[in-house]
């Protein structure tokens, strides 16, 4: 048997419409995204604290750091989603 990431929440007999995104999905319980229970990462609440506190950090010291609205990235990749790039904008007459 073979397991498909990419496959992950999108069985047509479990999920109606398995390609839309649907936060109050009757049966959502059943996704895996999310992971839960024995499959829970020990490590997520502290790697989201370390990136928040690098991204405070970040905007503090460049106040004039943007996303670039011209440079739109959607995410893409099978096993770990992310954009390929994070292209940003850095106005330095924001600077205090």
């Amino acid at each position: 048997m073979v397991v498909s990431l990419a496959g992950a929440n999108r069985d047509p007999e479990i999920f109606q419409d398995p390609d839309g995104f649907d936060l109050r999905r009757g049966n959502s319980r059943l996704q895996l995204a999310f992971a839960h229970d024995p499959h829970f990462c020990l490590g997520a609440h502290l790697a989201r604290l370390e990136a928040g506190a690098c991204l405070r950090a970040l905007l503090d010291r460049l106040p004039g750091l943007r996303l670039d609205p011209a440079s739109p990235t959607a995410p893409r990749g099978l096993a770990l989603r992310k954009p390929p790039a994070l292209r940003v904008r850095w106005d330095v007459s924001a600077q205090r």
